[in-house]
């Protein structure tokens, strides 16, 4: 049961405390009114031995007169009196008379007479093996025994089998509406278990669905208060003050990185001004090859920084974007004439190809952070690819907006590392003398995520690697 949903749960315990007290009960209920059937039946019964008994006439030598039996009208019996069996019989078992089509039928007696004999007023059985009498009327016989001449010490007694037709009738029907009447029953009590359950759970489920879509960048939003005083209430209360203390956590992280970064631009700035007039000092001196390799290292160090500056600012989510109509074809034309003089140093060819202009449109997005996404994507291929080749940027519209590939054929990245490349300060391969940090790939997918995309990687037959980002346009922007 541990698989199964919660709801799956509630609903089979229900049905299951249901099923078993109505199985329990519906069982009570037939014996119950089995007894109460076989009590009416026996007090008819008791009745009709009454007046077959009255009308036995007994002689001074216990002589039986059995003249035909006349009921009083207007009398109704849960039998058909026309064919019970009578027969009268002595103490010693022996048959003085009866009446009815017996065949070889002898109804039991020994310890009904017993019975009798201890002190009862008549003895009851019900006879299920009737074989032997000839056209039977049911398949069950009730038997009364009855003293027929004393009460304190009788000899003779009447014994009349009457067939069950009636009780057997109702104690069917009874149980053909049980028989069918109880799954339909436990099926009403599954469909209403399964409804009653979705119901309860279905502020739990909106609390669910709330929370999933609660991210880094949307730690302000907040799970409505159910307007009952209950636990579920109590839970939304209770998250609600964990996406509070959260959002303060992130708050205050992001909150230093930028200062911090803010911070280090400056004596940064200042310290790239310095070693820059130092080294036109020493031109042609040992120091300067110095002085070229402190700038180099000066530039990293301002690269990272405005890095982290940039994953501060989308991190802080989408209060961070500035929003306007791009048309992603100005945006990769930009980007490629800026990186095209760092191609040029390796001899790379960027080419350029559009498909479906005629369905071009705009994406609603931030230009600057699109921009910046392009950028890191294509300056990655620039930096693994090798000399001589060529990377091939493809933008594609359709009804749904843009597609754009950027295909390399340098070294690839490895199948166990796609899984982490997107990671800050993850690399492919940390043995290759590329320069990089880690960061360019990780900016890309959390500009793409935070326009409701994402970087793939796609698999190809050459060596190499092809990237695809899907932008929407922005009458299909999902709100």
């Amino acid at each position: 049961m541990k698989n199964f949903s919660l709801r799956t749960r509630l609903t089979f315990l229900f049905v299951f405390i249901f099923g078993s007290t109505t199985l329990l009960f519906s069982i009570f209920s037939f014996y119950k009114f089995h007894d109460t059937l076989l009590s009416d039946f026996d007090n008819a019964l008791y009745n009709y031995t009454i007046d077959v008994s009255q009308t036995i006439e007994i002689g001074v030598k216990n002589d039986l007169n059995f003249p035909p039996l006349i009921v009083e009208e207007g009398k109704i019996f849960p039998f058909p009196s026309g064919t019970a069996l009578i027969l009268v019989r002595h103490i010693s078992g022996k048959i003085l008379v009866k009446n009815g089509e017996f065949g070889n039928f002898n109804p039991p007696y020994k310890k009904d007479i017993e019975h009798i004999l201890a002190g009862s007023e008549a003895s009851y059985r019900t006879l299920s093996n009737i074989d032997e009498i000839p056209e039977a009327e049911a398949g069950t016989y009730r038997l009364i025994t009855f003293p027929l001449d004393s009460e304190s010490n009788p000899t003779l007694f009447l014994q009349i089998a009457a067939p069950m037709v009636s009780l057997e009738n109702q104690l069917e029907q009874l149980q053909t509406i049980l028989t069918f009447g109880l799954p339909l029953v436990l099926l009403v009590a599954v469909v209403a278990g399964l409804y009653f359950a979705s119901k309860a759970l279905r502020p739990v489920q909106n609390i669910i669905a709330i929370t999933n879509r609660i991210e880094a960048s949307a730690l302000h939003e907040r799970i409505p208060l159910p307007t009952a005083q209950d636990e579920i209430r109590e839970l939304a209360a209770t998250l609600n003050s964990m996406f509070e203390r959260i959002e303060k956590s992130f708050e205050s992280q992001e909150r230093f990185v930028a200062d911090a970064s803010h911070q280090l631009l400056t004596p940064i700035t200042i310290l790239k001004g310095e070693i820059e007039t130092r080294s036109k000092e020493f031109i042609n001196s040992t120091e300067s090859a110095l002085y070229k390799s402190l700038l180099q290292e000066v530039d990293k160090l301002s690269r990272i920084i405005k890095d982290m500056l940039l994953l501060a600012r989308i991190d802080s989510g989408q209060n961070a974007l500035q929003l306007s109509e791009v048309y992603i074809d100005e945006v990769v034309i930009d980007v490629i004439s800026r990186l095209q003089k760092l191609a040029s140093h390796k001899n790379i060819l960027i080419k350029l190809d559009f498909f479906n202009q005629e369905t071009r449109s705009p994406i609603e997005g931030d230009h600057d952070l699109l921009s910046n996404l392009v950028a890191n994507l294509i300056e990655n291929s620039i930096k693994y690819s090798p000399s001589k080749t060529t990377i091939e940027v493809k933008l594609t519209w359709d009804q749904l907006g843009s597609q754009l590939t950027i295909e390399d054929f340098g070294p690839g990245i490895p199948e166990n590392a796609r899984p982490h490349i997107f990671n800050r300060f993850s690399r492919a391969d940390t043995s290759s003398k590329t320069m990089g940090f880690g960061l360019g790939l990780a900016i890309a997918q959390k500009i793409a995520i935070i326009h409701k995309t994402e970087i793939q990687i796609l698999p190809k037959n050459t060596p190499g690697t092809l990237f695809q980002i899907k932008l929407i346009k922005k009458n299909n922007l999902k709100t």
